[in-house]
């Protein structure tokens, strides 16, 4: 009885979590991928003088900015007079900010060229949007195939991600359909910025209507837009994705010490950092939680790429069999392509020869007299996440089974309710239809991520209790 009415109970969950995601898509798939629809703008020099503060008032939350202008057909290099005042200004009145380098190159030496002119006036500056290139001529580049145009590109987006930029390609729906090839560049993970005026001599007046977001992270849909702040006409954009703006990075199949580990053994940090933005660094430090003022040890490298594999250089750095006995922090973090700071993990262990417990941290990162049961980890056994390690000791018999229940309680409803196969399923369902961008996506995947983690919590949690109940 109870095994029909756990699948009973699960089917009705799917049944009602598939209503409201067809509720939401049906019959407008397209216009679901277009849900996030971000303001911006693009500027140069023809822009003249802007008041970036009346612009921050406006409904524009970017700007992507004009560095460089490279036609060789004229010998014509030329650094845009306004790109110091406009990066500096728009900064200052909080907009995302990228860039752009306007160049006719054809060939893999010329792509190489002109981006290291525009990268020497890129020094010492962050970026939250990409720095594309522009590739929009006629003479030199409309007449190339993708086959012969495209590792030439290529070798141009590899040089501005090598010097911690996040990169993209700007273009027309006739270059992208002729002279680029689209899948290659999104597969790569390189940003689209297209423009696609829909047949119009100026562009649209609102994007309302239209969708590119199956085709394009960025669409152009106006050369002619107004703008409260600028004079003159202006391009106007928007982004659907909220990648630029919400500054994230993970740590994929992490290996992270926890529990205890005995003086002298060492521990391998394992994982990949990954990030939509390109990562210029990513540190590791080790904290006494004694001291928590004066690190330990520390470690930093520089990827200047979206993935890096906790390896080589990063974990030699970091010696954890030359560690006295204590309480220890290890806290990874990673700065991007924006120069903001994300933290990637924090976790706490202990070296010692007894098998002694993690002590509970106070906010201030001290250690209380409450004590928690912990799983001894040597260095030959896998590390799991702390939180799922660690069970809290209590005194009194009846807290503790009062606490056992809602561990059994967790535990069942989260395997038989099979809220974590639905949400997973419904996330698999999504990337398939490219839905990632959306905002229902993202509460879906993260519902999945969190019922999982309570789960996994929930299950470890309730099997230490069961043996310390039963030991006691």
């Amino acid at each position: 009885m109870q095994g029909i009415f756990s699948r009973f109970v699960a089917f009705m969950t799917a049944l009602i979590v598939a209503s409201v995601m067809m509720t939401a898509f049906a019959g407008q798939f397209r216009a679901a991928a277009a849900a996030v629809e971000i303001p911006g703008i693009d500027v140069s020099k023809y822009q003249d003088k802007i008041d970036w503060n009346a612009v921050a008032q406006t409904d524009v939350r970017f700007a992507i900015i004009r560095c460089c202008k490279i036609i060789r057909g004229y010998n014509d290099w030329e650094f845009d007079a306004t790109f110091e005042e406009n990066y500096a200004a728009a900064k200052a009145n909080g907009l995302a900010v990228g860039a752009y380098l306007f160049t006719d190159a054809a060939t893999i030496s010329e792509f190489q060229e002109d981006v290291a002119y525009m990268l020497g006036f890129l020094k010492d500056k962050s970026f939250e949007l990409p720095v594309f290139l522009d590739l929009e001529s006629a003479s030199r580049q409309e007449h190339l195939p993708p086959s012969e145009f495209m590792p030439a590109v290529l070798a141009g987006l590899e040089m501005i991600e090598d010097a911690g930029h996040t990169a993209g390609v700007y273009s027309s729906t006739a270059f992208f359909h002729e002279c680029l090839d689209r899948k290659q560049l999104q597969d790569a993970g390189y940003c689209v910025w297209e423009a696609n005026y829909f047949n119009t001599v100026n562009g649209l007046l609102s994007p309302a209507g239209h969708d590119l977001s199956n085709d394009a992270t960025i669409w152009q849909y106006s050369g002619c837009g107004r703008c409260e702040g600028i004079s003159t006409t202006v391009d106007r954009n928007i982004c659907y994705t909220y990648q630029f703006f919400n500054h994230t990075a993970e740590l994929a199949n992490p290996t992270l010490p926890s529990g205890s580990l005995r003086p002298g053994s060492n521990f391998t940090v394992g994982g990949t950092v990954r990030s939509d933005n390109v990562i210029r660094t990513v540190t590791g430090t080790i904290f006494d939680l004694k001291k928590p003022a004066e690190p330990v040890q520390t470690v930093t490298v520089y990827p200047h790429a979206k993935d890096y594999k906790l390896t080589g250089f990063f974990t030699k750095k970091l010696v954890f069999s030359t560690l006295e006995e204590g309480t220890y922090a290890l806290r990874i973090t990673a700065i991007d392509s924006a120069n903001t700071e994300i933290e990637i993990a924090d976790t706490q262990f202990i070296v010692s020869s007894e098998d002694k417990p993690v002590p509970t941290l106070t906010q201030t990162g001290q250690p209380t007299d409450e004590l928690t049961e912990q799983t001894a980890v040597g260095a030959t056994s896998p590390a799991v996440p702390a939180a799922t390690q660690t069970v809290t000791q209590t005194a009194e018999p009846q807290k503790r089974r009062k606490g056992l229940l809602r561990l059994r309680y967790a535990a069942w409803f989260s395997e038989h309710w099979s809220l974590r196969k639905t949400t997973s399923t419904i996330s698999r369902i999504g990337v398939k239809l490219d839905l990632v961008r959306t905002p229902l996506y993202r509460i879906i995947s993260g519902l999945s991520m969190t019922l999982e983690s309570a789960y996994i919590a929930a299950s470890v949690m309730l099997e230490a209790s069961t043996r310390s109940n039963q030991s006691a």
